[in-house]
Parts: C-alpha cells; sequence; structure tokens
C-alpha cells in the first residue's frame, strides 16, 4: 500500500508556535511552558502548561488546517464542555479562548484514560460500568438535546459509511469503486436508516470509548468520569455511543463484559417498562450503527495511512474487520449482505 506521507512547512510551525506564544504572554504566563503530548489521529494538539497554578492544558486547533474552516472545532467544543458540565458531567471547563487562532486553555485532568488504567492492570469492570451509567445519566436527562448542533442524519451517516468503499475497498481489491457501485451503496444504507427511532435522540459524544475517559480520583459517582474529544458532537440515536463503548475499534471488549454492560444500560434506562426504552427499536439502531461505525473506521484507518503516513493504525485493522463481519450476521444486515455478494465483494476477506 503506498503511503504518501504530509509534512507541514516549516513555517507553518513557527507561524502556530508563534501565535501559542502570543497568547501565552497576553496570559501574562511569560514563565508558562508547553509542553507537547502525544499526537492522536487528528490535527489537534494537546500541550501541557508547565509552570500554570493549577493543572492545565492548552489546546491547539488551527484555523489554517485541513480540511475544515476556521473555528470548526474549537468553538463546538467550547459549547460541548459547557452543555455537559449543566447536565452533570465532567467535561473539562474552558478558562481561557483564542478562537481565530484555535486555542483553548482547558482543565488538565491528568494521564489515567481508561486504556492506561487497564494497561497497568486495572479491573475493566467498575470503569466500564461507570461510563455506561455516564450514558444513562446523560440519555434520560430532559435537556439531553439541548444544544445547536448538526444532526446525525442520513447525508451524515452514508456520507461516513462510504468512507469503506472510497478507501478500504481499493486496498482490499486494487480496484476503485463505480458511480453504480457507490449510488447502490448509499441506497441500501439509506434504506436501513429510515426504520431508526424517533423519539431515541440526544446528544452522542461519537468518540465514546475508553481513550477518551479518565478516571479523577478527586471526584465521587458521576463526576469521577472525565470525558474527552467530543468536539464532533452531533444529535443521533441513543444507541451510537453504547456501541462505540461496547465494540471498540482499538480493544476487544470480552463478549461477557459486553452483556452485562449492555443488561445495566438497559436496567438504567427502564427497556421493557410501560415508560422505558422501547427495545427492539434500540437494538435494531445498535446493530445497524455498528455496522456503519466499523464501515466508516475501516475506511479512516486505511486513509490514515495512505493519505496521512499514520501506518500504526492498521494494526487495528483485523480487529475491526472482526467487528464489521459480526455485525453483517445481524439479520436486520441482510440488503447489505445482499449488496456485497451482488458486486462480487468477498467482504468477509481480510486486507493484508
Amino acid at each position: 500500500m503506498a503511503v504518501q506521507k504530509q509534512v507541514m512547512p516549516q513555517e507553518t510551525t513557527d507561524l502556530r508556535r508563534m501565535r501559542r506564544e502570543a497568547f501565552l504572554e497576553s496570559l501574562g504566563w511569560r514563565h508558562v511552558t508547553p509542553q507537547p503530548m502525544q499526537a492522536d489521529a487528528s490535527f489537534r494538539r494537546y500541550y501541557r502548561l508547565q509552570g500554570a497554578d493549577r493543572p492545565l492544558l492548552l489546546m491547539e486547533d488551527p484555523p489554517d488546517r485541513p480540511p475544515v474552516p476556521p473555528l470548526v472545532m474549537v468553538e463546538p467544543f467550547t459549547r460541548i464542555a459547557g452543555h455537559l458540565r449543566e447536565l452533570g458531567l465532567r467535561a473539562p471547563e474552558v478558562h481561557f479562548k483564542d478562537m481565530p487562532n484555535g486555542l483553548l486553555v482547558i482543565d488538565d485532568f491528568g494521564d489515567d484514560t481508561y486504556t492506561r488504567l487497564f494497561d497497568k492492570g486495572a479491573d475493566p469492570k467498575p470503569l466500564y460500568e461507570l461510563a455506561v451509567d455516564v450514558l444513562v445519566h446523560l440519555h434520560k436527562h430532559p435537556q439531553r438535546g439541548a444544544i445547536e448542533l448538526p444532526k446525525y442524519d442520513d447525508k451524515h451517516l452514508v456520507d461516513e459509511a462510504m468512507l469503506l468503499l472510497d478507501w478500504y475497498y481499493p486496498a482490499l481489491s486494487g480496484k476503485k469503486p463505480t458511480e453504480e457501485m457507490k449510488q447502490s451503496f448509499a441506497a441500501v444504507w439509506k434504506d436501513l436508516f429510515k426504520k431508526f427511532p424517533q423519539d431515541q435522540e440526544t446528544l452522542v459524544l461519537r468518540d465514546y470509548h475508553v481513550d477518551n475517559l479518565m478516571l479523577l480520583p478527586d471526584a465521587e459517582g458521576l463526576q469521577s468520569c472525565g470525558l474527552l474529544d467530543f468536539q464532533d458532537a452531533v444529535i443521533g440515536q441513543f444507541s451510537y455511543d453504547l456501541m462505540s463503548l461496547l465494540e471498540d475499534a482499538r480493544r476487544d471488549v470480552p463478549q461477557g463484559l459486553q452483556l452485562h454492560l449492555y443488561s445495566r444500560y438497559m436496567k438504567g434506562m427502564g427497556a421493557g417498562g410501560d415508560q422505558g426504552l422501547d427495545l427492539p427499536a434500540f437494538n435494531y439502531s445498535y446493530r445497524v450503527l455498528a455496522a456503519q461505525r466499523h464501515a466508516k473506521v475501516l475506511g479512516i484507518f486505511v486513509r490514515l495511512s495512505v493519505r496521512d503516513g499514520k501506518d500504526r493504525y492498521l494494526t487495528f485493522v483485523p480487529h475491526v474487520h472482526k467487528l464489521f463481519i459480526n455485525s453483517l450476521d445481524s439479520p436486520v444486515l441482510e440488503p447489505l449482505r445482499h449488496w456485497f455478494e451482488k458486486h462480487d465483494i468477498d467482504i468477509r476477506r481480510p486486507l493484508t
């Protein structure tokens, strides 16, 4: 697979450094030093502010980076963080901001992401239970969707699913998809999305998984679960965040633990009761969105390698491929299985 690495021009690097320095100086922090933290799959960068009077981070999502217009990330992050805090959840507080240059000073929640805690041998069960309880609290809150955000509508979902054809399919087959393939693939997904329940909509964090959850020892209950990386949030189905937690693209969650957590969520939501969650409708959206997310992520991980030179994400492809194939076994995904068969695509064959 050919890799075309993108290298940031030196003048861009220098300009962003000067912006950061000017922002900190404007706050009177001449002796505060931004220490870069490990980068992730996004264009955002985080810096731990050494010398500040409290634990703080500098978040940078610069306006001159592709492929989005200025402020598209820091502005939603600020609004969504405030909304989550108003709902009683633990999102970082935004203390200072330079919106034109995409810079925020936010709470530093430390280093104890769920991922790091698991790697150190922490018992995953109580941490996952806490994450599920956060979702129950959010989904039962009457103001859960009282924020202006994009709808996770058919177009949005279809565009994401198309990443499978645009990036993963060429890597698998050595061929580009035809226009007919794209149109018919999109039509299958649109038909599946039409059956989503209209009364199960909420703020969807979209990247709700263990890399973006933190344990905060200075708090109790729901406040001990720190939320990160939610600037891409939308208004969509209840099922999405639970599914992305349990069917994690980077970590295997044992089936027994998945079932336990799924049951905990259902109990918290009062599923099966007269006024509780409509279980069949929830299960339908869960299965369809699982297939959609795994299709999207397969495309994204290949794109990160081919376009951005981030080859490490290819190591997750076998796991996500397995999740996608498992999702296709659901009866509700029969139309998608038939599409692959019709176009003679052996989607069950792993990428090598």
